[in-house]
């Protein structure tokens, strides 16, 4: 995404100095910004319908239609109902505005920082979805092709060869937003002192991922399996990104069986899963830790994933609970928890199934968890860096000729 892309950006609220602050904080930070404002809620539905904005923030409170029978009506609006809409209010019930179509939300006072942050992270996202659908439309128009002119074989070969490299260059692109979202380098060594993280996406793109968070007290971590590989993993994986920092930032968490539990109700509400037959299933396996590195106390919850942890004494299973964070047959059930007393030398990894699951070797069989748990003993003395190359290459020539069939994602951290 461009630093000086001229997004069209609608901004209702009835607050005349609300309005100034929210122009003045987003054209500061690029002038590019086209902003238009309005202060109520039926001027905030004609000029969305006029102005077609990319980005639409709203107050819920104003005169003559509220912010939240705005929202519904422009869902509700055919030419409308793509633009994401961010509301920024006093009012701190956030699910009624997220029920109502929003896809993020603002509590009121605000500093300007966290608006310019959730306003570029929300065009990140258009972005990635206007790269899908470009990816869809270039795909339909490429079988139209092929139908329609047999005769041209060779020219429909260029073609097909360059409507790929469009598409792997828009995946290239997706997976750079990706990677934006993801904590950084540097939150990372904020957070672990030692650590290593193999990512290995099976289509650019990837439906896993990790989010850490670190405060005064402990430090939060999870490592998570969207459904689906590719870009409709990619979209999961940046939903999952999004509603853990939402939820982090709404209260303070005790127990990580709490998170996966908030996170369900996001997942499922977002995604309109209710349990009827024939619904999406979408959703996302996750392990969550919860760390305390001056007690090295661990809380752990998990979503069908488990927690390994690596001593002199061997490995230590703590399973995770047979259940998505998503709708299932178990959704109204809680997370259990685990707390664990650790030491320092200790070992711990989080991980996706990509790895054990992977076909290879001289048969084309699983690699199965029992080799990915010896694999671990066997190395886990080792520097983590030495062992995020071991498992590498020890993955890619068990793979050989096959197709790799899912994303890989392995966490290892070193308690010191």
């Amino acid at each position: 995404m461009g630093s000086h892309k001229n997004y069209q950006i609608l901004i209702a609220d009835d607050t005349e100095a609300d309005l100034m602050y929210a122009r003045e904080t987003l054209t500061e930070h690029n002038p590019h910004y086209r902003i238009t404002t309005v202060q109520d809620g039926m001027e905030l539905c004609q000029k969305a319908i006029d102005l077609r904005p990319d980005l639409i923030l709203s107050d819920l409170e104003m005169p003559r239609m509220g912010g939240k029978e705005a929202i519904r009506f422009l869902k509700d609006n055919f030419s409308t109902r793509h633009i994401p809409i961010i509301v920024i209010s006093v009012d701190e019930n956030f699910q009624e505005a997220l029920d109502a179509g929003a896809i993020d939300f603002i509590l009121k006072p605000f500093k300007k920082v966290k608006l310019i942050l959730r306003v570029k992270t929300a065009l990140r996202i258009i972005e990635s979805y206007r790269a899908v659908e470009k990816q869809k439309l270039e795909v339909e128009k490429r079988n139209h092709h092929i139908k329609r002119q047999h005769e041209a074989v060779l020219r429909q070969r260029n073609i097909i060869a360059e409507k790929n490299n469009e598409i792997e260059a828009d995946l290239h692109y997706a997976k750079r937003i990706q990677e934006a979202i993801l904590p950084d380098d540097a939150t990372i060594r904020e957070a672990l002192t030692q650590f290593f993280i193999l990512n290995l996406p099976k289509n650019i793109v990837s439906g896993d991922f990790y989010w850490i968070e670190k405060n005064s007290e402990q430090v939060i971590i999870a490592v998570a399996d969207a459904t689906g590989h590719g870009v409709s993993g990619a979209l999961m994986h940046m939903m999952g990104i999004i509603f853990l920092n939402q939820i982090i930032k709404q209260k303070k968490y005790d127990k990580p069986s709490d998170i996966l539990e908030a996170l369900r109700d996001y997942v499922m509400t977002s995604l309109h899963q209710k349990g009827v037959i024939g619904e999406a299933q979408d959703g996302m396996d996750m392990a969550l830790c919860m760390f305390n590195p001056k007690t090295r106390k661990l809380r752990f919850s998990g979503a069908n994933n488990p927690l390994y942890i690596i001593n002199n004494q061997g490995l230590q299973e703590i399973k995770g609970d047979r259940m998505p964070v998503g709708i299932n047959i178990n959704y109204n059930k809680s997370f259990t928890n685990h707390d664990i007393q650790l030491n320092r030398g200790d070992t711990i990894y989080l991980f996706s199934d990509g790895y054990a699951d992977q076909f290879g070797g001289d048969k084309g069989k699983k690699f199965r968890y029992k080799y990915f748990k010896e694999l671990l003993i066997s190395n886990h003395g080792i520097s983590l860096k030495k062992q995020k190359e071991i498992l590498k290459k020890t993955f890619y020539n068990w793979k050989g000729k096959y197709e790799q069939i899912d994303d890989v994602l392995v966490m290892g951290m070193r308690i010191t």
